[in-house]
C-alpha cells in the first residue's frame, strides 16, 4: 500500500509515498484492509501461497468433476 501520511514537511508531499505492508481480503463480498507489520509478511505470504495452492487443486478437481458428468450425459443422450 502506498500512502501520504500528511505531515508537511515530509518527503511523501513530493511523491515519494510511504510503503506499507498490507494484506487485502473480502468478507462478505466487502474489501478489507489488514495492515501488516515488517514481520508478518513472511507468513501472510506463506499462508496466501499455500491457499493459491490449495484453490488451483480445488478449481482442477471440480472441472474434472464437471467433464465427467458431461460425458456420462452425453452417453445417456446417445443411448436413447
Amino acid at each position: 500500500m502506498r500512502r501520504r501520511c500528511g505531515k508537511g514537511n515530509c518527503r511523501c508531499r513530493k511523491g515519494e509515498l510511504h510503503e506499507t505492508p498490507a494484506l487485502s481480503y473480502r468478507v462478505g463480498g466487502q474489501a478489507r484492509i489488514l495492515t501488516l507489520r515488517p514481520e508478518d509478511v513472511p507468513r501472510v505470504k506463506a499462508a496466501t501461497e499455500r491457499y493459491r495452492r490449495a484453490k488451483a487443486q480445488l478449481e482442477a478437481r471440480a472441472e474434472a468433476d464437471i467433464e465427467t458428468l458431461r460425458g456420462e450425459i452425453h452417453r445417456d443422450k446417445g443411448s436413447r
